[in-house]
């Protein structure tokens, strides 16, 4: 009977995304004709081949063919064009407007984020004139053939391709100025249609600023896939419960609420928390209220890693600026009581070392825990260690390296194959559709000079590495944070880029598609793709046009929001 019953609903489901993909390919196709006009293909030859007849054949020039972004007429890659190096796919211009840092240095008690920037007096939070606003993309040319009788086209065709990162151009989108400030140690979640980013750092931000406390960042913003818009949320004017430990806590988000734990103010260190915040954000007066809880909770720290197992929020390791711990804490979330769950003793028995910036995925069984490190130390990403949520004890697994990348590689021995070790990177968890779990692990920092642009993967079934080689960070990149939008899409964000003459922290936005979606996710890219305008259509006519209600209320949401 049960294994029936799942039957019939895994073919409901069936139906109903095969039903969405046919609305939203019939909208596609009511506007083949237009959309025609608008790809350019080009005419090779004309009626006659050479040497016959008095005709003669189209001029044809070889002209330097770039990819496009996920905008019209921006030049990324990743859409429309095949390319086959992903290393010089961002090669942006130098903003002198840039918030510029200097390179990084740690010490026992701090976070690893420097400046030497001067303060300036402007809004807190928003993109002015300390933001990074170069949104020239570019990549290695390939060659094309264009005949000069057929102009180039303003629409590039729609080609979907996973594993390529694609810069997200939001900044032409926005209002001047209205989005967020460029940051680091800030940390970001997403839905399938919004992506939030709550906190994080500039050395820039001014004491005297209206939304921060010093130099951090005390707002939650939220980003809408569709309009391509910003909007701040929540800050101290409009919320007095604010947090103000914002840099290098945990968030996740469980039916579009957000719960964030933790953090540290600035100074880093001299001021860490404990607390849990639910920030309410689907409703038509978004809020933020503290969890007032009981029992034994953790000591205040930053840098930790959070998960949700049933009605229990579980917190993993962190640091008070001078002690590490990895010890596991758990909340009941109906109670409202801490309950201390383990406590690592590495000195008496096989129990992780104490860290902070690692970052944790759950499958369900166990959380594992990734890298992270101290002020001096960082630890491997080849034996994983993982918390058994059922026995309540560390187990430990080993991982297997990638072999393409072992022959690639300018390196041999041991750790060829593996991603080296770090920490301050970001973690993204998806689960395919035959219930792995995979984790795709982006950027990072292993001490002073070594910087990671890489992105990888790691199966958790097979414990099979991966190195993604279709696509990597433009320049190596750290303190960004990333998340899933819950349909199979990374979302990058953030941080601070490292360049061999100066860093600089940016407000830059990426995407890459980690695995091939539903169809109806891909023909609803292809149809805002070929409609940019879609956006400004009105929930009602959206659907008339025969867009699904799940897709018209992307944008009905955001534009009652935004």
């Amino acid at each position: 009977m049960n294994i029936g019953r799942l039957a019939a609903l895994a073919l409901l489901n069936l139906l109903n995304n095969l039903l969405h993909s046919w609305h939203l390919i019939a909208v596609l196709e009511r506007n083949f004709i237009s959309i025609l006009r608008s790809i350019h293909f080009p005419k090779l030859f004309s009626g006659t081949m050479d040497g016959e007849g008095d005709e003669q054949r189209d001029n044809i020039e070889h002209l330097p063919a770039e990819a496009m972004d996920e905008d019209a007429g921006e030049q990324v890659m990743g859409l429309g064009y095949e390319d086959d190096d992903d290393d010089d796919a961002y090669e942006e211009e130098d903003d002198d407007n840039a918030s510029i840092v200097s390179t990084e240095t740690e010490s026992d008690n701090v976070e690893m984020d420097s400046d030497d920037g001067s303060e300036n007096n402007y809004v807190a939070g928003y993109g002015g004139d300390y933001s990074t606003n170069s949104e020239s993309d570019s990549e290695v040319p390939s060659t094309c053939y264009t005949s000069s009788r057929y102009p180039q086209s303003n629409i590039p065709l729609y080609i979907f391709k996973p594993h390529h990162l694609v810069k997200c151009s939001y900044k032409r989108h926005c209002p001047p100025g209205d989005y967020p400030f460029a940051r680091s140690g800030h940390r970001v979640v997403a839905s399938e249609s919004h992506l939030y980013s709550l906190g994080g750092y500039n050395l820039r931000n001014s004491s005297t600023t209206l939304h921060g406390t010093g130099m951090l960042f005390q707002e939650l913003w939220r980003y809408n896939f569709t309009t391509k818009l910003w909007v701040l949320l929540h800050n101290p004017a409009t919320n007095r419960n604010m947090p103000r430990e914002l840099a290098s806590n945990a968030l996740i988000i469980t039916n579009n609420l957000l719960i964030s734990y933790g953090g540290t103010g600035y100074p880093f260190g001299e001021s860490c928390s404990n607390d849990c915040y639910i920030y309410q954000t689907q409703v038509e007066n978004p809020s933020v209220s503290r969890i007032e809880a009981t029992g034994d909770a953790p000591i205040p720290q930053y840098g930790p890693g959070i998960v949700l197992h049933e009605h229990y929020l579980y917190t993993i390791g962190g640091t008070t600026g001078y002690d590490y711990s990895c010890d596991v804490h758990r909340l009941n979330l109906r109670t409202r009581v801490w309950e201390c769950v383990y406590i690592c003793r590495p000195e008496i028995r096989e129990d992780p070392e104490g860290r902070y910036r690692h970052e944790v995925v759950y499958d369900g069984h166990y959380i594992y825990v990734l890298g992270g490190g101290t002020s001096t130390l960082v630890y491997d990403l080849q034996r994983i260690p993982a918390f058994n949520l059922k026995m309540k004890r560390w187990d430990y697994f080993a991982t297997l390296p990638d072999r393409s990348s072992q022959e690639n590689a300018t390196f041999s021995g041991q750790g060829a194959g593996y991603p080296k070790p770090r920490k301050c990177f970001s973690c993204v968890q998806h689960t395919k559709y035959n219930g792995e779990v995979e984790a795709f692990i982006t950027g990072g920092l292993q001490g002073d000079q070594v910087y990671f642009s890489d992105i990888w993967r790691l199966n958790f079934t097979t414990k099979q590495w991966t190195l993604i080689q279709t696509a990597q960070l433009p320049k190596p990149l750290y303190f960004h944070a990333a998340a899933h939008s819950q349909n199979g899409c990374m979302y990058i964000f953030g941080g601070i880029e490292y360049d061999i003459k100066h860093s600089r922290r940016c407000n830059d936005l990426y995407k890459m598609w980690m695995t091939i979606p539903k169809l109806s996710e891909i023909c609803w890219e292809a149809v805002l793709h070929y409609t940019p305008n879609l956006k400004m259509t009105s929930y009602t006519q959206l659907l008339k046009m025969g867009i699904p209600l799940s897709f018209a209320q992307r944008i009905c949401h955001s534009s009652a929001t935004n």
